[in-house]
């Protein structure tokens, strides 16, 4: 099980308001993502997920054996499924 940053966008890992999108295998990955005043745990290399970041960020569930959900982190640093 893992997660990943959506690199599709390489102006987005780097903005201002640390708005980053995730894609994860499983809805139990998103336990591993960063929060707003905590960083995540880091993936290897991974110079992204190690850092706190911005509400608004993303994570891509697709993991679920019921189709992709979209989890949202709001302003009370919960990761919420939208």
């Amino acid at each position: 099980m893992s997660y990943w940053i959506d690199t599709s966008d390489p102006g987005r890992l780097n903005s201002s308001d640390r708005q980053i999108p995730f894609w994860a295998d499983t809805v139990d990955d998103v336990s591993n993502l960063p929060h707003i005043n905590s960083p995540g745990v880091q993936q290897g290399d991974d110079t992204v997920s190690c850092k706190p970041v911005g509400k608004g960020s993303t994570c891509m569930v697709i993991g679920t054996g019921k189709g992709a959900v979209l989890y949202g982190l709001n302003s009370n640093d919960e990761w919420i499924l939208m």
